[in-house]
C-alpha cells in the first residue's frame, strides 16, 4: 500500500509524486474526478457512487475518509448503513489526523481504504 509523503492545502504527496485529492485503494492512488464531482453536486465536499463503490474495493477492513482541514467532507447514511452491513470500519477525521493514521494502519498491516480531501 503506498505511504502518502506530505499533506498541505490542496496537495497530497505519494511516492513523490503530487496529487490534487485522492483515493487509495489497494495499492493504486486514484485522483478524484472533481469535475464530475463540480457537475453533479455543485461541490467535492462529497463522494460519487464511484468512488464508494472503489473504497469497498478489495474488502477492506477500514475505509478511512479524510475529511479535509475544516472537515466539510460528508458521508450520505446510506454509505454508513453498507459500511455497517458489511462489518467495514469507518474512521472519519480532519486531513492532518487522517494522513497520519492511515500511514500508522499500513504499517500495522490493516487492509485499508482511503478518500484523501486536500481543502476545506
Amino acid at each position: 500500500m503506498p505511504r502518502i509523503d506530505k499533506v498541505s492545502w490542496g496537495k497530497v504527496k505519494i511516492g513523490g509524486q503530487d496529487h490534487h485529492q485522492v483515493l487509495l485503494i489497494g495499492n493504486k492512488v486514484i485522483e478524484r474526478k472533481s469535475d464530475q464531482l463540480h457537475e453533479l453536486f455543485g461541490t467535492t465536499h462529497q463522494m460519487g457512487d464511484w468512488e464508494k463503490e472503489k473504497l469497498l474495493f478489495g474488502n477492506p477492513e477500514i475505509i478511512l475518509v479524510a475529511t479535509g482541514w475544516s472537515g466539510l467532507v460528508k458521508l450520505d447514511d446510506g454509505f454508513k448503513k453498507e459500511l455497517k452491513k458489511r462489518k467495514v470500519e469507518l474512521q472519519t477525521m480532519l486531513t492532518p489526523e487522517a494522513v497520519k493514521r492511515y500511514n500508522q494502519l499500513i504499517k500495522e498491516g490493516k487492509r485499508v481504504n482511503a478518500l484523501i480531501h486536500t481543502t476545506c
